[in-house]
């Protein structure tokens, strides 16, 4: 079973760098806990790890679910929901 982390940074992987400093903004515009220095240079580990430090793992992959869905990549939103659902990492989607 993937980790939280895993699946996480697996589906920022597929995003192309302009498509993760746009996921980044997003980040950053809607989520105080998250600051514009926090994403500075971050690569997909660490924004991450941010997110899971801030939101925890169940809400950091609902967080990146939507924020998938704001920019039109739904097919990876779509993946990662179901995978979330599979491990069983967020009940609320069983």
């Amino acid at each position: 079973m993937a980790s939280v982390k895993e699946l996480l940074v697996n589906s920022l992987k597929e995003l192309l760098e302009a498509e993760l400093k746009a996921f980044q903004w997003h980040l950053q515009e809607h989520h105080e806990c998250i600051s514009k220095s926090d994403m500075e240079n971050a690569d997909r580990a660490k924004t991450v790890d941010k997110m899971v430090a801030c939101f925890g793992p169940e809400e950091a992959v609902k967080i990146t679910v939507d924020i998938l869905r704001k920019m039109n990549q739904n097919n990876l939103a779509e993946l990662l929901h179901n995978k979330g659902q599979h491990e069983h990492i967020c009940p609320c989607w069983s």
